[in-house]
């Protein structure tokens, strides 16, 4: 039920909009005869072409019965008054001009959708140009359909083909150029962008009726006004109202001048109807190729900026990854130079790091003439505590006494290192001999008082070390070699003297 229900609700649908569609085509045929209509009863325009074209364009096929019906009940309503007309001839009348009012939007459709390269055909120049092409082509279809019927049953005299041919061409493909952009563009409509800009919109309104009662009406040649008109809506207010205003132009062109008012009565009635779809066509003509020309300058400008946008993007990026980078790289130094200089057992600087930090104090105090102090030490008996314990207890004690030394210092400029084996270097820039030999003191009370047990230690059976302390002035006559030297003679005083003291390196020794 419910399956049949969808079913049945869709063919209404269906028949709905035919009949709508149908109705639309009526009242188009009907407009077109009324207010359409120059002297000689010739008509400028043919408006259901422009309705058909944006209806096959965009519902498809769904509208063609629509369209047919349409065509043939307001045809047949014309051609019923001709009396001499046989049943078969209205028949055949019927036929043509029904296939021809079909075809005639079902091919304009197919072209412009099967060879646009773009979905908004009214916003490139290329685009525009093949529905132009496309709106002036498929109305010789209907055309040719539609006068060689009324030719061949006898109601044009085939000596007219020509001129009749032309005059049904031209009133179908003008409201392709004139009011099917208008239907198209209607649902691209930014109904804040009107809002916002109301009062503009008024005034030009006004000032554009003005100029139209003017020109159409009181028959003032000044029908070149609404360029300027039309160049300033394409820029304003874009494609959509240019081709608005190109259908009330057009509109007030056309019923003005089928009521004997404005620029084009004086005329013969084929040279008024030549003259005003002449400038009906080259208003709608301008209107689109230069809504195109804007459309396709703001979209590259769009372009151009999201472009720019989008590199400077990517610049913040790779600059935020070179910055990471950066942060990288210099976290990875820090750690290549940490594993340079800081050995690997003690934690504390090795020898190569001793020797670039005593040049640089070096350099450092000579200029500043400020003194500077090297204490070694290295722990007593050690050999004897690895043969005892282990190499694995010698490592950790060697880890213990280097980290204890460590702690002792106070100043960030201090530093400890190991020197080799189980020999440490403290450095002490900016340290005379006294407070050199009070920080010696100290690593050697702090490194005692851990207590390690060592039994072949001839010192209370625990570990102990024994320290050189030396101090210098830094000078140019002098090599830091020499501040090394000093230190290393201490130490072998201080384990000549019993071990576990400090001793200072003096210039009798």
């Amino acid at each position: 039920m419910k399956g049949n229900w969808l079913f049945q609700r869709g063919i209404a649908k269906f028949i709905i909009l035919n009949l709508l569609v149908a109705i639309a085509y009526t009242y188009g045929v009907r407009i077109s005869h009324d207010f359409a209509t120059l002297p000689g009863t010739v008509a400028s325009v043919w408006f259901p072409s422009g309705m058909t074209l944006a209806l096959v364009y965009l519902l498809g096929d769904r509208v063609i019965l629509g369209i047919i019906g349409g065509s043939t009940y307001a045809l047949t309503s014309g051609l019923l008054k001709i009396s001499s007309l046989s049943i078969f001839n209205l028949v055949l009348i019927l036929i043509a001009c029904a296939c021809g009012n079909v075809l005639q939007p079902m091919i304009a459709t197919y072209l412009i959708k099967r060879f646009s390269p773009h979905k908004q055909i009214f916003s490139h120049v290329n685009t525009v140009v093949l529905y132009i092409m496309a709106a002036v082509f498929a109305p010789t279809i209907s055309a040719s359909f539609g006068i060689t019927s009324l030719c061949v049953t006898g109601i044009i005299p085939w000596t007219s083909y020509g001129i009749s041919w032309m005059t049904w061409w031209l009133g179908s493909a003008l409201p392709h150029l004139i009011f099917t952009p208008t239907i198209l563009l209607w649902q691209n409509l930014s109904y804040k962008e009107i809002w916002h800009k109301s009062w503009e919109i008024g005034l030009g309104l006004s000032i554009f009726l003005g100029v139209s009662w003017i020109a159409f009406v009181s028959g003032y040649p000044l029908a070149y006004l609404f360029l300027p008109i039309l160049i300033w809506t394409v820029f304003r207010y874009g494609s959509f109202f240019a081709s608005l205003l190109v259908s009330i132009v057009s509109l007030i062109a056309i019923l003005a001048t089928a009521k004997n008012h404005g620029l084009y009565i004086p005329n013969e009635p084929n040279a008024s109807l030549l003259l005003l779809q002449s400038f009906m066509a080259v208003l709608a003509l301008t209107s689109l190729i230069l809504s195109a020309v804007i459309d396709e300058k703001n979209a590259a400008q769009t372009s151009l900026k999201q472009a720019m946008e989008n590199l400077e993007l990517q610049v913040i990026e790779r600059t935020t990854e070179l910055q990471r980078s950066e942060a990288l790289l210099k976290q990875a130094n820090l750690e290549l130079e940490k594993l340079v200089n800081i050995d690997g057992l003690t934690q504390v600087g090795n020898r190569r790091c001793f020797d670039d930090r005593l040049k640089m104090e070096w350099e450092r105090l000579r200029r500043d003439v400020q003194p500077i102090s090297l204490i070694l030490f290295d722990i007593d008996y050690f050999k004897l505590y690895n043969d005892l314990y282990g190499h694995q207890m010698g490592d950790d004690c060697l880890t213990t006494i280097a980290q204890t030394a460590k702690k002792v210092l106070s100043r960030p400029a201090d530093l400890v290192t190991r020197y080799g084996g189980e020999e440490f270097a403290v450095i002490l820039p900016n340290t005379d001999t006294q407070g050199a030999f009070i920080v010696s003191e100290q690593i050697r009370i702090a490194i005692a008082n851990l207590g390690f047990a060592h039994q072949n230690s001839d010192n209370n059976d625990i570990v102990t070390v024994s320290l050189g302390v030396a101090s210098m002035l830094p000078s140019l006559n002098q090599e830091r070699s020499v501040l090394i030297k000093q230190a290393d003679i201490a130490l072998y005083r201080a384990k000549q003297q019993g071990r576990n003291q400090s001793v200072v390196f003096s210039d009798g020794d």
